[in-house]
């Protein structure tokens, strides 16, 4: 979900077409020498820096530049937040009894516990430092920094958190519409099975 929200992407491209019939074998050749030549010195002109994969300390700007580190834990948070409005959507608007209030308790406190110690920045940095390594370039990455430095990336920083939140809202009044026709499949899919288990009477 975070480098879905806090990338850019760079595209260079260079295309090149060679004719379909050519006036005889001499000239394919000296065309062929020619176009090795010139991706030759294309690939020798490219500053070996650009290929190379980002530096770790780089990387490590570009997430304090996006606020990583608020943003793991806040998605964090919000895993324990939706996780028991899950539960409490599960009792269907009723008051859980004695027990099951209890047995709530025991799931959201053990849970919770699970989530701060995976979900945490300590956990997360050295992942995302490599899959930026693996998935940007270093020219990719300084983009990204110059950016996010920008008023406007600076904007976007400061209003994802807020995109993130009306995007679980949606989600959620999605999922209110949806479940019940999920439900009916389910049920059908149920009943279909029992009937095609169910003993034949012989003809």
């Amino acid at each position: 979900m975070l480098a879905a929200h806090i990338r850019s992407t760079f595209h260079t491209g260079l295309v090149s077409r060679t004719p379909m019939s050519l006036p005889s074998a001499a000239t394919f050749s000296r065309r062929l020498l020619a176009g090795a030549a010139v991706a030759l010195s294309l690939g020798l002109a490219a500053p070996a820096a650009w290929s190379a994969p980002p530096s770790d300390a780089s990387i490590e700007t570009l997430l304090a530049v996006t606020q990583s580190e608020k943003l793991i834990e806040k998605s964090g948070a919000d895993m324990e937040k939706y996780m028991l409005s899950g539960i409490q959507a599960g009792l269907n608007g009723r008051q859980p009894t004695e027990r099951e209030q209890q047995f709530i308790d025991k799931v959201a406190r053990e849970s919770a516990a699970v989530i701060r110690e995976e979900l945490n920045w300590a956990a997360m940095r050295p992942l995302m430092v490599k899959i930026y390594q693996d998935t940007f370039t270093q020219e990719e990455v300084d983009g990204q920094i110059a950016f996010y430095r920008s008023p406007v990336g600076a904007a976007v920083i400061a209003k994802m958190p807020a995109v993130m939140d009306a995007t679980m809202v949606a989600m959620q009044q999605r999922m209110g519409s949806i479940m019940p026709k999920l439900q009916a499949i389910a049920r059908k899919a149920k009943e279909e099975g029992r009937s095609s288990d169910a003993p034949r009477k012989p003809e």
